[in-house]
């Protein structure tokens, strides 16, 4: 049907229209115009009789009824096929030849047949196979939805199947039938960059083979960069960028048990929280941070119970007594920390007591403070078989009993003017000088004398002196009214 010169005469191009027309235009004039304007022809009956055919029947009068009626369905007949021209272009600017063509040649052999039967002048048949003809193309048209999307997918498949020949000629044929599709000329895009998308894809596999998957995925990366919608270079890709993260993730693990096995707990979460970040909401990272809390949390109770241990047998009893405390500030239920609590309570409080008398020896002139330092020296006797720091704090307090109980020789002298007083001692009066026997201790001693201003002196006699020379004299005199 290709061929000029064998088609129907209305089949080839929009401009045989204008022909058609004008033939029309022609047959209408030589129908109706035509007889009017030539007179008739006066033959001699007798040259009709010798030329004419023998006569099979009567002459067929007039029928200008008739002729008005084929006239209608001529012209009707030519209507339909106006419409048939019209789709027929439509249809072959959709490339109809490529997706339809083989009910498109029974449509047209449909509309030769209307031709045949036009000239023979049996315009109402004709009509009806125009009328047919015109009922094929439009259900050609209506199925040009389908074929759009048959192309389309031929094409999305050839792209998978990394045949942008096949893809390119699918989209093209996609955009014939719709221009407009956005698919279709995404899919043509796609097309172009296939190639150089593959020579990427095979490079990335190459470095991923060898090891070096940031190379691999710069090149997968690139292919993206070519086409967004691959969806080989979006698989490769997102499979590489997979494999990265489980390795990054297991090296990340792999460090913090590492460190978790060495104790460097900072270093263990560090690794953990930084699994953490590349599996947001792993079980198995909160799971180890839980691990780390717990290992660290028990490495430091028993460091301390270490601690408070030695502490003890250095008879550091507060400071192992705080460890004890420590501890049980974080877990209650530590057995250990419980008992060596208990223990230490009683010494710590004993030592500190030692501690104080000892740190403050001249208090120990008074009857409650050599009291209390004889009750702790009985405690710290009571302890039986003690360590060296113990036995060192009991025989410092016992010879420090013993020392403050000897009394120490004072001297004092005064003018036999003052009335002198010493508190806690008693009232000796006036005099030049005198000698009195003082245990060691912190003393104050008080001069009065009428029309002089009081004076009060403080003195000490140490553990370690032999005499104490102390002056008690009212000097300044009160003036009068003043």
């Amino acid at each position: 049907m290709n061929d000029q010169t064998s088609s129907p005469w209305w089949h080839n191009s929009r401009n045989q229209t204008i022909a058609i027309g004008l033939l029309v235009a022609v047959m209408l004039f030589v129908v109706f115009a035509l007889p009017n304007l030539v007179s008739p022809v006066q033959l001699d009956s007798k040259e009709l009789t010798k030329d004419a055919p023998p006569a099979t029947s009567a002459k067929t009068p007039d029928s200008p009824f008739a002729d008005a009626q084929l006239a209608r369905e001529r012209k009707q007949a030519q209507e339909i096929l106006g419409q048939v021209l019209q789709l027929q272009d439509q249809l072959e600017g959709q490339k109809i030849d490529q997706w339809g063509a083989q009910a498109y040649q029974t449509a047209l052999d449909t509309a030769a047949t209307g031709d045949e039967l036009y000239r023979q002048r049996e315009f109402s048949l004709a009509q009806e196979n125009y009328r047919s003809t015109l009922t094929q193309l439009q259900q050609l048209k209506q199925s040009a939805e389908a074929a759009l999307e048959q192309q389309l997918q031929t094409g999305q498949t050839a792209l998978i199947e990394k045949d942008s020949s096949a893809a390119t000629h699918a989209f093209t044929l996609a955009l014939a039938i719709d221009p407009n599709n956005d698919i279709a000329q995404a899919g043509i895009e796609s097309a172009k960059a296939l190639d150089d998308i593959l020579a990427l894809l095979r490079k990335g596999r190459v470095e991923e083979k060898t090891n070096h998957w940031n190379d691999a995925l710069a090149s997968y990366q690139q292919a993206l960069n070519l086409d967004s919608r691959s969806a080989i270079a979006q698989e490769a890709h997102a499979t590489l960028k997979a494999k990265i993260r489980e390795r990054d993730f297991t090296e990340a693990m792999s460090q913090a048990y590492k460190a978790l096995d060495q104790q460097d707990f900072s270093a263990a979460k560090a690794a953990f929280k930084r699994a953490g970040d590349i599996k947001p909401g792993e079980t198995s990272v909160a799971l180890g941070l839980q691990q780390v809390d717990s290992q660290s949390i028990h490495t430091a109770i028993q460091t301390k119970i270490q601690a408070a241990s030695k502490a003890e047998a250095e008879e550091q009893w507060q400071l192992a007594n705080n460890l004890y405390i420590e501890v049980l500030a974080t877990d209650s239920t530590v057995v250990d920390a419980v008992v060596g609590k208990l223990r230490t309570d009683a010494r710590a409080a004993l030592e500190k007591k030692a501690q104080t008398l000892l740190a403050n020896k001249l208090a120990l002139n008074t009857p409650e403070n050599l009291a209390n330092a004889q009750t702790t020296l009985a405690e710290l006797e009571a302890l039986g078989k003690v360590g060296a720091r113990t036995v060192t704090q009991r025989e410092s307090l016992r010879r420090l009993i013993e020392q403050v109980e000897i009394p120490r020789q004072v001297l004092l002298q005064s003018d036999n003017l003052t009335q002198v007083t010493i508190y806690h001692v008693g009232r000796i009066g006036a005099f030049d000088e005198h000698t009195l026997a003082l245990k060691p201790g912190k003393y104050v001693a008080v001069g009065i004398r009428p029309g002089y201003r009081d004076v009060r002196e403080e003195f000490v006699v140490e553990l370690d002196a032999n005499s104490v020379v102390v002056s008690v004299r009212c000097t300044e005199k009160i003036a009068l009214g003043g």
